[in-house]
């Protein structure tokens, strides 16, 4: 019996995830350094932010599609709040 398997759509592409990666890379030291009276939570929380921010900025410059896609999500969340 032939069972064909459906192949999983990947989430990131290669140039996402090496985006992505290379940011992580940068604040490495915040983001995995142990917790101190110098590093705080707070202190990981911004990095992780960061990180995120310059990724999400990337991909918008990237793709015209995802930025129409975040503002419906947007849109989705203040309707939902409202309710």
């Amino acid at each position: 019996m032939d069972v064909k398997t459906k192949q999983k759509k990947t989430n990131w592409s290669k140039n996402e995830f090496e985006t992505l990666v290379s940011e992580y890379e940068n604040k490495f030291d915040v983001l995995e350094g142990d917790l101190s009276v110098s590093l705080t939570g707070l202190d990981k929380r911004k990095a992780w932010e960061s990180v995120m921010e310059w990724t999400r900025k990337w991909l918008n410059m990237q793709s015209p599609r995802l930025i129409i896609s975040i503002q419906k999500i947007k849109k989705q969340k203040k309707i939902q709040t409202k309710i």
